[in-house]
């Protein structure tokens, strides 16, 4: 069994205790570095740390319909589908920095995965959900302002803009991440994303969420949090002062993470750098090279 078969195996056992425990939250912070390879024998694991119901009459008719469900959840995941344990090195070292034990049990990746290296200057593409027409174009124009360039753009699919903004990189010469709100299953790729690896730049999109998660709305925060957190600063595509508050922006400055604000003319922040929009790519290297590179 290979590092993904495992982690194969760890993941669709965590998705059945989920369902056995009924309690997420208390399971993950329950699961740690030193237990977390128990969970190869699912069972065993339920019965130690759940004694109070390890006698259910039917426990075991129970365990192997939660067992089929998942593994067919599991099999419409699209083929070469990295799985990552919070607990290995390979997994991003800022979503633990920054989220603890909030972090995701496992990540979900495909495509160029040597694009979690820290040292790579991200950039998190921040937007509402209401852009107007003449500022859709001129988030357009600043990305297209990226063509060629070492930094890497990350978003999320949470607003209509982000869905356009990803049509755009595709056509550059820049690299991308991209943290989808739902599971890399094969219907996901065939309706939505370009195939990976389809470009000569790189591109990897990520997904906390488990091919067998319903309720998506809830994990939309989680998702937001890993864009930002794998991020060395944000770039707000908007020019409404409240869009400030938006969980991106927040997520930025909490975590002393610049935010470049190319639609504001001033701000009054150490943080948040306003820049001409017509020379964002420019002024970057000029005004947050020491942010990005730290």
């Amino acid at each position: 069994m290979n590092q993904n078969q495992r982690n194969r195996h760890l993941a669709i056992n965590y998705a059945i205790l989920k369902k056995l425990v009924q309690d997420e939250h208390a399971l993950s912070k329950l699961i740690t570095k030193d237990n977390i390879m128990e969970l190869l024998d699912v069972q065993n694991f339920y019965h130690t740390h759940f004694a109070a119901t390890k006698f259910v009459e039917f426990f075991p008719v129970i365990y192997q319909l939660l067992r089929r469900e998942t593994e067919a959840a599991f099999a419409r995941l699209k083929p070469r589908i990295r799985i990552y344990h919070r607990y290995e090195a390979e997994y991003p070292s800022s979503f633990i920095n920054d989220l603890g034990v909030d972090a995701p049990l496992f990540i979900y990746a495909c495509g160029d995965t040597d694009l979690f290296e820290r040292r790579l200057p991200k950039l998190a593409l921040i937007s509402n959900t209401g852009q107007a027409d003449r500022l859709i174009q001129a988030s357009l124009d600043i990305v297209e302002q990226f063509d060629g360039s070492r930094e890497v753009l990350v978003l999320s699919q949470q607003t209509p803009l982000n869905h356009i903004l990803y049509a755009k990189i595709h056509t550059l010469s820049v690299s991308s991440i991209v943290f989808v709100n739902n599971s890399l299953n094969k219907s996901i790729f065939q309706s939505t994303f370009f195939p990976c690896n389809q470009t000569k730049v790189k591109h990897l999109l990520i997904s906390a969420i488990s091919p067998d998660e319903t309720n998506l709305d809830q994990m939309q925060v989680i998702t937001d949090a890993l864009a930002v957190s794998i991020s060395k600063a944000g770039i707000l595509l908007s020019e409404q002062a409240s869009d400030l508050k938006l969980e991106g922006c927040l997520r930025c400055l909490t975590s002393h993470k610049p935010l470049i604000v190319p639609f504001f003319e001033y701000a009054r922040h150490e943080l948040i750098l306003p820049m001409n929009r017509l020379a964002v790519r420019k002024n970057i290297d000029v005004m947050v090279l020491h942010y990005l590179l730290k």
